[in-house]
């Protein structure tokens, strides 16, 4: 068994551990990382439940949140399985890096195909029998996701494993930290910026270098699925430890996942995590249907409005990322992310109050809400991952062995079915609601949702044990 005592359970003080160059490369791959989800979560029920009247409804919002919450939760339990399996894995190239190898492509062509919907009038079903049919874009639906889902799980969860076992002094996991956060920064950008811009540039569709898109939308996600794979190339330059004893995990997969919950810091840790990310993804998902009702006067302009005020939201957060950073040396982890969930549950609900504030101007509240948000956002982008890296070193002090995998499966497991109950909400909300200029009720009350979610992740992250 490890040490106890709270120091490193590595032998992180006796190797010498990869630089800055092998720190990019790592890094890097959190650019794909980043916007593929980003951009399915912010773009793609633009594409299938755009609410203006020259665009056809592809899909019904409660049917487009049923499906994505169905298909995350299966993925999340693919996120837990492939946890297990690559912890357990004895491949010569390691536990990690063939998962990686084997998944991308699939990540990249499911990511391109979901910004095809099968059928562009939303009038097609697959009928089974004379009363029973199924949606064909509900079924392509499913069935592009799923395989975007699982395959990132495949590609991602080992990706994250390697962090812990490659760098094991504190320090320096949060300098690879840092790196993961510029490039998720970049990620923002385009997964932001680089879809609402080609959204307001081919809207009626055009050709680019010979080739036909139907509109902007198709030609970032064929983009987004090259830049997947470039991205991802260099991390396989970092080598995984020579194999030891710490890696031998002799845990059936009821055991393992017995062995994690038991773990008293990852419970409070990863509820806590996953309603924040919830929270966020639920605002950022509305935000271009704000855009499109109350910050511009042509509804066709809203795309790229919404772009250019999540760019700079990323914009501001990087610039407070050097801050944030430098706090994480001086203050407690777990302070500095109990301030960032109580930032997001004070905030949140007035990102949606956006042009339903009569004294003050819809720009100017908005300019000044992404302002407020940015600290936070800089503290929730850096600190997490070093908190769970904390968390793992535990598991090891407690078992004797290193599971990374299996905590960022199970971590995994329950962000995704937190993200697809994210989409329920919202489909529910903007069903029952409205989500149109004329009824925007929905699109406000996703702001107080997106709060309850972050108070919700505040209340259980007081239950964090380690005093780190």
């Amino acid at each position: 068994m490890a040490d106890s005592s709270g120091t490193n359970p590595s032998v992180g003080n006796a190797r010498i551990e990869p630089g800055v160059g092998k720190m990019i490369a790592y890094g890097a791959a959190n650019f794909p990382t980043g916007f593929l989800l980003l951009a399915v979560g912010v773009w793609l029920m633009r594409v299938y439940c755009p609410n203006e009247p020259d665009r056809p409804t592809l899909i019904s919002p409660l049917m487009f949140g049923a499906v994505s919450f169905c298909v995350m939760l299966v993925a999340g339990f693919t996120d837990f399985l492939v946890g297990f399996w690559s912890d357990r894995a004895r491949f010569k190239s390691g536990r990690r890096q063939p998962f990686i190898r084997w998944g991308l492509p699939f990540m990249a062509v499911a990511f391109l195909l979901a910004w095809f919907p099968l059928d562009p009038t939303g009038d097609g079903v697959w009928w089974i029998s004379e009363s029973l049919g199924i949606h064909l874009n509900a079924l392509w639906l499913a069935l592009v996701l799923g395989m975007l889902y699982v395959s990132f799980t495949v590609v991602v969860n080992p990706w994250l494993a390697l962090m812990p076992e490659v760098w094991q002094d504190e320090h320096n996991r949060v300098r690879v930290s840092a790196w993961m956060t510029a490039f998720n920064s970049l990620a923002q950008i385009f997964g932001f910026a680089g879809f609402g811009a080609a959204s307001f540039l081919l809207a009626g569709g055009g050709q680019v270098f010979g080739i036909h898109f139907d509109d902007g939308f198709k030609l970032a996600g064929a983009i987004g699925a090259v830049m997947t794979i470039l991205f991802f190339l260099p991390t396989l330059w970092v080598k995984e430890p020579p194999h030891a004893a710490d890696k031998a995990v002799p845990y059936n997969l009821a055991q393992a996942s017995l062995e994690t919950l038991k773990n008293p810091a990852f419970l409070p840790y990863i509820v806590s995590g996953s309603l924040m990310a919830a929270s966020f993804q639920l605002i950022m998902a509305a935000l271009p249907y704000i855009s499109n009702t109350v910050l511009v006067d042509q509804q066709s302009d809203g795309d790229i409005v919404a772009g250019v005020i999540l760019v700079g939201l990323a914009l501001l957060t990087a610039a407070w990322c050097p801050l944030a950073d430098s706090l994480a040396r001086r203050f407690k982890k777990k302070t500095l992310y109990m301030i960032s969930l109580v930032w997001f549950a004070a905030l949140l609900p007035f990102v949606t109050l956006v042009g339903h504030v009569d004294f003050v101007p819809a720009k100017v509240h908005m300019a000044v809400i992404c302002f407020l948000l940015a600290p936070g956002m800089a503290l929730s982008l850096i600190i997490p991952r070093t908190i769970l890296a904390d968390v793992m070193d535990h598991d090891i002090q407690r078992t004797g062995f290193r599971r990374e995998a299996m905590y960022n499966g199970m971590e995994g497991l329950l962000q995704k079915i937190a993200m697809g109950l994210v989409m329920l909400v919202l489909g529910a909300l903007f069903q029952a609601f409205g989500y149109s200029e004329e009824s925007p009720l929905g699109i406000i009350l996703s702001g107080v949702a997106a709060s309850l979610f972050a108070l919700l992740g505040m209340v259980a992250f007081m239950f964090y044990p380690l005093d780190k």
